[in-house]
């Protein structure tokens, strides 16, 4: 009799672990550590719950549909050729790992961090104190930095790394269709089986190649990506949100650096640790998720600082900051610097301080990115069914995916609160700010 562990998911349904196989023990027990575990309590869309209220999904939903995906098209490609054992195993748990670094609101911290994910990921594989770790290595000694080479692109063979990290990998197959989903668009829509099973691999042994009847459900997974992140993850009121979570760390951490405290927050947490920018160690970064910043700014509503106090009762009672777009901006630029430094006075002159109460963003994007020799994963080969050694690249016969490589696009906004005191800020500051 077959033993299984069935796990219920919204977009992909049912998942199974078949308990009598060595490799999926390991992924429940992975699955099971405290590190993966930790990520039910990180947004996997950030701040995009407040402009789509549906928005409230985690990174560990998002890692397991990434690890379902991943066996799928593994499954796919193995029907031509297997892949050695112990890099198979290591791809799976690779797949299920990849975000395991993501700090609390998934990418907004990156920003304020100035680390990618990607790092503390890594070191939460390799380091010997985390559960990860010790699990893998009970599963063999070498797997921690097998993982690692999966997910940094450089297995053996290179077509393993494609399926966690390529522009045609399950990491995008999964966020596209279930943040679709969760948010309630249609935008994230493709045909993922359709993709799947037109999945082959090429020739050289070394790339993950889609057979010419592919092309149109490429062609549809590609205007999803576009659109979705133009609709969805560069909403004007998602990159308001941002901004001002930003506003509201960056205040805690001036308060910091000017006082040696900040309201509410112990000088030994974490917390204080990474808004002191003193040294974090990876216990400190792997205690954070966001129920600890929303305890935070729940507190800091009622601390002394009048800014911190404010920016927090905004974000959580969702009393945002305009956003509008304005002309192509760039921190040297003269026009620019004129405007922001107008637009500042005028701010101050209302009793809000600049540095928080005005804040811009960049939203850019380039939604295919046509062959590059040092990354071969940057390329979607579509094969020739008479002749499979020949590939093209997919922008080289669509016209609609060359069109993506020729419109790289970049969203420029500035946010600031729509009034004070009965004052229409935003008729002020939008002639002034270009917008």
């Amino acid at each position: 009799m077959i033993r299984e562990k069935l796990l219920r998911d919204p977009v992909h349904d049912l998942i199974a672990f078949d308990l009598s196989r060595d490799e999926d023990r390991l992924l429940l027990a992975l699955i099971d550590t405290v590190e993966i575990q930790r990520l039910r309590r990180v947004k996997q869309l950030g701040m995009a719950h407040m402009a789509y209220q549906g928005a409230e999904h985690s990174r560990f939903s998002h890692s397991i549909g990434v690890l379902h995906l991943a066996r799928r098209m593994l499954a796919q490609v193995e029907r031509q050729v297997p892949a050695p054992q112990e890099w198979r195993v290591a791809t799976m748990a690779a797949a299920l790992l990849h975000d395991v670094g993501h700090g609390p609101f998934s990418h907004v911290m990156e920003k304020f961090f100035r680390e990618d994910h990607e790092r503390w990921s890594e070191r939460v594989i390799l380091s010997e104190h985390t559960e990860v770790n010790r699990v893998l290595r009970a599963f063999d000694p070498q797997l921690p930095k097998l993982v690692t080479r999966v997910i940094a692109g450089d297995s053996e063979p290179r077509w393993l790394s494609s399926l966690i990290s390529s522009q045609m990998d399950a990491d995008r197959f999964d966020y596209l269709l279930r943040d679709s989903h969760m948010t309630g668009v249609k935008y994230g829509v493709f045909d993922l089986e359709r993709l799947i099973l037109l999945l082959r691999l090429h020739d050289d042994g070394e790339r993950i190649v889609v057979a010419s009847k592919g092309l149109l459900p490429v062609e549809k997974y590609l205007q999803s990506r576009y659109h979705m992140y133009r609709q969805v993850y560069y909403h004007k009121t998602v990159t308001a949100a941002e901004a001002m979570l930003m506003a509201v760390l960056g205040r805690a951490r001036d308060l910091a650096k000017e006082t040696g405290a900040i309201p509410c927050v112990g000088e030994n947490t974490p917390l204080f640790k990474v808004l002191s920018d003193g040294g974090l160690e990876l216990s400190d970064y792997l205690a954070l998720d966001d129920s600890i910043l929303l305890s935070a700014m729940n507190q800091w509503t009622r601390c002394s600082d009048a800014v911190l106090a404010d920016l927090s009762f905004r974000l959580l009672n969702r009393r945002l900051f305009k956003a509008i777009e304005v002309p192509t901006f760039d921190q040297v630029d003269v026009l620019f610097a004129e405007r922001q430094k107008s637009a500042g006075e005028l701010l101050e002159s209302h009793g809000l301080d600049a540095r928080y109460y005005l804040r811009f963003s960049k939203s850019a994007d380039h939604p295919y990115r046509p062959f590059s020799p040092t990354n071969a994963n940057s390329t979607i080969w579509i094969q020739d069914d008479a002749h499979p050694g020949e590939l093209q690249d997919v922008k080289d016969v669509s016209p609609t995916i060359k069109a993506f490589t020729q419109s790289p696009y970049a969203i420029y906004r500035a946010f600031f609160p729509a009034s004070v005191n009965g004052e229409n800020l935003r008729r002020k500051l939008t002639p002034i700010l270009g917008g």
